[in-house]
């Protein structure tokens, strides 16, 4: 019987007839193997947490190492492949030297993500034999991200291992290669467990599913499979990579592995350049690179390699192939091909075989050919002479990893004699619609015309406009968008071809192409550590940093898999509002393998997902029993044997429903409009002043700003586990209490009967205060009523469709200002949208930071909660805070444009007089930025350049942090050895509790911090505790902890007196041997705790692309006040994390509804696009200050929400651009635009509002 054969790790296994093919590379490791290091989230290569290593044979028997995604390579595709994991390059026993750098820079918070970045790392220097350089190590992880870092220490420390930076000695890395011959090996080695490729029979498997897996060796392999099987239902796998960008819903019959054959990976040069189909796109650009360094003729190729550099990324490109891209776009007319477009634009050509014939087509061509029987062999590139000149374009919503919104390629033919002269043009564009790919008519009426003059260009631009075809596509920007947007890359394609001589000096910025062509990035962190205080605010790398870095912590999901567990998916309603009218399970249920559907009827107790027993909350739903309220609500639960099955079934799941006759309300001005009735006041705070009398001017304004995904690397999660008692549960949670009250009163069971445990969390931000109780309800649910193990975790689309997100808001404001901008009164009024139901309080977390840093004297304000038909809303990092504060930001910034004023001027002037921290940080500010001059420095670049504009803002903020506390902890002494273990009610999220507390405890008790421990969360031992929230969790846990400390010291003092000088080990024993309990409690509380503020500024300036909305942020200064840090180190990194995560709210973040049906449409990686590693500011200045906090736990402040409120900056600089480009179309410089939530590429382009008439030469 045939099998697939490799190695993981150093160790030979295979696979067979035993897998399905649905199994991923990810799954064998994870579950057969029980790797838990390498983690999923998205399942479609978008995320990153999957990535290995592995070593693969070429044709030649070289062995090349590089990434890939696991959770999209097949299992069956793995032949001869050495794999290697993040356990697998370094563990406790002997750390790699790249785990212990990132480790040391701080690179890892949560974790979750941790391993996918070494192995990308370690992917990336074994291949280049560990010579790359800085440039090339910040270019390589587009396949990674990260929410919680901010990405500037993950570079920091990989920027270590660069030939052109000082690096440490990579003795230790040699040491640890698993194959130290890898380039030259070419037979197998014993000690050193590798096959080279044996070209033989083809191999046959029969799957568990049905499904019949072949692995050919050549062409006429594929044919003879065609004949013996048919081609009704097959498909040619071979990096099936293309999974990732269009989800398969169930393999077909016949998958046949392609990935040995050899003459689809050759390349050759004839008259052409001739490419097999079956190149990966790493390999097509390191030909196209090394054709343009020796060929004249093929010199253009470099240019489609830097357009190639922004397709995927790297893991991808690894293994994705040229026909397996083409093949997505014919499956998929509105699939934007990057390379579809750019071969169609240099005239390449295709070749294609059947068994009858073999043919040379165009891609375009391609496009209405049926495939069926008939594979692409190879890719005819022409040569092209210096008569030709070619650009592209690619825009995106952020630098890396992003499908274009709209892409462009151009291709001029010039008469040889004036290098002016149409003699052909191919304009092509892909995004924009299904049909339209060349514009004909435009290339038609450029041929034999003097290309570079401003009558051609304006005449050529007339015709485009008319001739281009844009249609709405689901999930993506704007039409009116991709329309300017592809008249702007024409535009900039002729920018790039033009003689200088013949181009007005201020035009030539609209050349650049800021996704290609980025510095490389710095940060610097300031701040003041006191050596004598020691554990106490030093700064260290966090205690778990190690076992992150290798694989080594364990979340939820990483618990291995026991015997008859099952696995969880929701049936969600596919209206936004109405009635269920009957569910019919029954053709998920005659899948073999899918156990059972249960829905709201089949809940023993209570359909609860929130307890109304925990203080500030009413009871939520679970499942929908009769009423659909929002669109994706759950109704209902499938239970079955694999994750895959579980989800495949629940789209199975018909319902039938009664649907109501309207559409659905889905934000705030929805409601004002048609139904009012859902607005309901919160608060209303009269002004402590009469309005002042000095009124220059009165301004009424509206601002909305809208919905962000948390994007948890590790997503809702939850295990369970029948016991002796009842039901053991794993959950990813913030809130123990409230899930553990969710499980008891939704199974009608005792509490003492659920043991909860949370060991961390892999990533939160508010995402798990209550909604984790989603997969923790259903997850017991199904455990309950089926007596087995239950494993939920969500796949990423159900996480965002279902799970609320950050709060929109809408602000009405009417303010009068004196000329100065002195707010005489304010009328500020803050609706809030919550959803279906206000379920989560977020209003009252709103209200204190309205008043941000300035004197409120004279301010009326109210918050108002709005349900919608949406989601429930939830906390997200800094919630109420973060809208209240950017709201009352904006107030200052458009006060500061009607009068014509800087806006830090504008702000100063309203300042609290008595919060002189604000002050403070503003006058470090201030004196490090360099305001005044770089304010001239920008003013000076716009004057020069048309088309890329420079902004400057600044953000201040007096963060308001509200003492939510209630926690237990407990500190244990062992009287062996005098170890100590403290046991808490925060769960470590990523933000460090377990460290800072952890140097509080070493640093009272004057004990190394290596003999403290902590230990995850169970609610045996530290039951009712309130949720990790509101950056005030490790304050109150360390003051938890010096009680603690106190006490036992109290109790150690009469010992300590009765002996001279005793260590640490003696004194515990002496106390243990005289009856003294070495355990000790202290529950904190809110009478413990004090409210205080956090003060910060940050200064952003950008730098935009007019033409394409795409930007740079050159460089922020942030200055934060954390009183006295327990750890700055930690502190930095909350902070980078923090303004990134706002930095994303404001820049490329953005959520798309369906108006009419109330559907997410933007739910994967593929469209909700968070910041990545090269959207992070050029230049990352950082400075800490420190002012004492005095009701602060030793003197510290809150940390880690704060600084997301400034990031607001950015979105002020990208106006301030904007507007540098409007005054030139001829608005006023200080004429107010509303730009409704992220300042994105569409709303960057469509608001600066340039003509076509503006787009000239000269």
């Amino acid at each position: 019987m045939d099998r697939i054969t490799f190695s993981v790790n150093g160790e030979p296994y295979s696979a067979g007839s035993e897998v399905d093919s649905d199994e991923t590379l990810n799954d064998f490791l994870r579950i057969r193997l029980n790797l838990r290091g390498t983690k999923y989230m998205c399942k479609e290569g978008g995320c990153g947490v999957c990535i290995v290593a592995v070593t693969i044979p070429d044709a030649d028997g070289r062995r090349t190492t590089y990434s890939i995604d696991s959770c999209l390579t097949t299992i069956l595709s793995c032949q001869d492949w050495e794999i290697i994991t993040v356990e697998g390059i370094g563990n406790r026993q002997r750390y790699h030297p790249i785990q212990r750098t990132l480790a040391k820079y701080n690179g890892s918070q949560c974790g979750y993500c941790t391993p996918g970045w070494i192995m990308s790392m370690y992917s990336l220097l074994e291949n280049r034999d560990y010579d790359v350089t800085e440039y090339e190590i910040e270019n390589s992880f587009g396949g990674n991200q990260c929410r919680c870092t901010g990405y500037r220490s993950i570079l920091d420390a990989f920027k270590t291992f660069a030939k052109d930076t000082p690096k440490p000695s990579l003795d230790d890395i040699e040491d640890l290669k698993l194959c130290k011959n890898k380039r030259n090996c070419n037979k197998s080695c014993e000690e050193d467990w590798c096959v080279v490729p044996r070209r033989g029979k083809v191999k046959k498997i029969y799957l568990r599913d049905h499904k019949t897996w072949y692995r050919v060796n050549e062409i006429n392999d594929i044919f003879q499979v065609w004949r013996n099987e048919g081609t009704d239902s097959y498909m040619l796998v071979d990096g099936n990579t293309g999974r990732g960008a269009i989800h398969i819903f169930e393999f077909p019959r016949v998958l046949i592995d392609i990935s040995a054959v050899y003459e689809l990976k050759i390349h050759y040069l004839d008259q052409n350049l001739i490419i097999g189909a079956g190149t990966t796109l790493t390999n097509t650009m390191k030909i196209f690179k090394n054709m343009a360094e020796i060929y004249e003729e093929f010199s253009y190729l470099q240019k489609l390699y830097d357009h190639l550099d922004l397709v995927a990324h790297i893991p991808v490109r690894n293994v994705g192939s040229i026909a397996g891209n083409l093949m997505l776009k014919q499956r998929d007319m509105r699939f934007q091909s990057d390379l579809f477009l750019l071969l169609e634009a240099i005239g390449a050509f295709l070749t294609i075989v059947s068994a009858e014939s073999t043919v040379d087509v165009t891609p375009q061509e391609f496009l209405s050919i049926d495939m069926r029987g008939k594979i692409i062999t190879a890719i005819k590139i022409p040569p092209l002479s210096n008569n030709y000149k070619f650009a592209s374009f690619k825009v995106m919503p952020r630098s890396q990893n992003a499908v274009a919104q709209v892409h462009g390629a151009f291709l001029y033919e010039l008469d040889p004699n004036d290098h002016e002269t149409v003699k052909s043009a191919r304009i092509l564009y892909g995004g924009l619609s299904k049909t339209f790919t060349h514009a004909y008519r435009t290339e038609l009426f450029l041929k034999d015309k003097k290309l570079f003059e401003n009558d051609v260009l304006q005449g050529a631009l007339k015709v485009l406009h008319d001739e281009i075809i844009v249609e709405e596509f689901p999930g993506m920007l704007s039409p009116e968008f991709r329309k300017k947007a592809a008249l702007g890359l024409f535009y900039k394609g002729l920018l790039n071809i033009i003689p200088a001589e013949l181009l007005n000096v201020r035009y030539a910025s609209g050349a650049v192409d800021l996704r290609k062509y980025r510095p490389l990035s710095k940060g610097t962190e300031v701040y003041d550590t006191n050596p004598v205080l020691w554990p106490l605010n030093e700064p260290m790398p966090k205690v778990e940093a190690l076992i992150q870095c290798a694989g080594e912590a364990l979340y939820v999901n990483d618990l291995p898999t026991q015997r008859k567990e099952v696995y969880c998916a929701f049936v969600t309603a596919k209206i936004a509002t109405g009635e269920i009218g009957h569910i019919d399970p029954s053709d998920a249920l005659s899948i073999p393998g899918v156990l059972a559907f249960y829905s709201a009827k089949d809940i023993p107790g209570k359909n609860i997902l929130i307890s109304g027993r925990v203080p500030l909350y009413d009871p939520q739903i679970l499942l929908a029993e009769d009423r659909i309220t929002y669109f994706d609500q759950p109704i209902g639960i499938i239970a079955a044997e694999t994750e895959v099955l579980a989800n495949r079934a629940a789209d199975l799941v018909r319902v039938t429903y009664k649907k109501d006759n309207k559409k659905p309300l889905l934000d705030i001005r929805d409601v004002k409009m048609f139904d009012p009735s859902r607005i309901t006041l919160y608060k209303a705070t009269p002004a402590e002043k009469e309005p002042g009398v000095d009124v220059h001017s009165v301004i009424r304004e509206s601002e909305n700003i809208f919905w962000q995904y948390h994007y948890t690397m590790e997503t809702q999660s939850c295990v369970t586990r029948p016991s002796e008692e009842g039901i053991d549960a794993y959950s990813a949670s913030q809130y123990p209490d409230m899930m553990h009250l969710a499980i008891s009163e939704l199974l009608n069971i005792e509490q003492s009967r659920i043991n909860l445990v949370i060991p961390r969390c892999g990533g939160a931000y508010g995402a798990k205060i209550t909604r984790s109780s989603y997969t923790a309800t259903a997850c017991a649910l199904v455990t309950y009523l089926l007596n087995r193990p239950c494993r939920f975790v969500m796949d990423i689309q159900p996480n965002i469709r279902v799970i609320g997100k950050r709060l929109p808001c809408n602000l009405d404001y009417e303010v009068a200002v004196n000329s100065i901008g002195e707010i005489q009164y304010l009328h500020y009024n803050l609706y809030q949208d919550v959803g279906y139901k206000d379920n989560d309080p977020v209003a009252f977390l709103a209200v204190p930071g309205v008043k941000n840093c300035y004197d409120k004297s004279r301010w009326n304000y109210s918050v108002f909660s709005v349900t919608t038909d949406t989601t429930s809303n939830t906390y997200a990092r800094s919630p109420g805070s973060f809208e209240s504060v950017c709201m009352t930001e904006h107030i200052m910034e458009r006060i500061a444009y009607e009068l014509d004023l800087d806006p830090l001027q504008v702000r100063m002037c309203n300042l609290n007089s008595e919060y002189t921290d604000v002050r403070d940080v503003l006058e470090t500010l201030l004196e490090d930025s360099d305001y005044e001059k770089r304010k001239m420095e920008v003013a000076d670049f716009n004057l020069k350049n048309r088309w890329l504009k420079r902004g400057l803002r600044v953000a201040i903020m007096s963060w308001p942090g509200t003492p939510l506390v209630d926690f237990h902890i407990y500190i244990t002494v062992y009287h062996g050895d005098g170890s100590i273990v403290i046991k808490h009610g925060g769960v470590e999220i990523g933000q460090g509790i377990n460290t800072k507390v952890i140097q509080t405890v070493g640093f009272i008790l004057k004990v190394p911090i290596s003999k403290i421990k902590t230990k995850p969360l169970d609610v045996a031992s530290v039951p009712n505790n309130f949720s990790t929230v509101a950056s005030r969790t490790t304050q109150a846990i360390c003051f938890g902890a010096i009680k603690c400390c106190q006490l036992l010291l109290d109790r150690l003092a009469p010992v300590r007196d009765t002996i001279k000088d005793p260590t640490w080990e003696n004194l515990v024993q002496a106390a243990f041997e005289q009856g003294i309990n070495l355990q000790v409690s202290y529950q904190v509380n809110s009478n413990d705790q004090e409210p205080h503020r956090t003060a910060g500024i940050a200064l952003s300036e950008v730098e935009l692309d007019i033409l394409t909305g795409e930007s740079h942020i050159r460089r922020v200064d942030l200055v934060e006040d954390v009183g006295t840090s327990v750890n700055p180190e930690i502190d930095i990194g909350q902070i980078q994390g923090a303004f990134t995560m706002g930095l994303g709210y404001w820049t490329t973040e953005q959520l798309i509804y369906d108006k009419e049906t109330g559907q997410i449409l933007t739910d994967r990686t593929w469209n909700y696009h968070i910041p990545q590693a090269k959207d992070i500011p050029i230049d990352f200045r950082i400075k800490l200050r420190k002012n004492h906090n005095p009701v602060g736990t030793l003197g510290s402040r809150s940390v880690a929400e704060p600084a997301t409120c400034l990031a607001v900056s950015v979105a002020f600089a990208l106006k301030a651009a904007i507007a540098a480009s409007r005054e030139e179309t001829g608005f006023p410089r200080n004429q107010w635009f509303n730009v409704d939530g992220t300042y994105s590429v569409e709303a960057n382009v469509l608001h600066s509002q340039v003509r076509l008439e503006e787009f000239l030469y000269r």
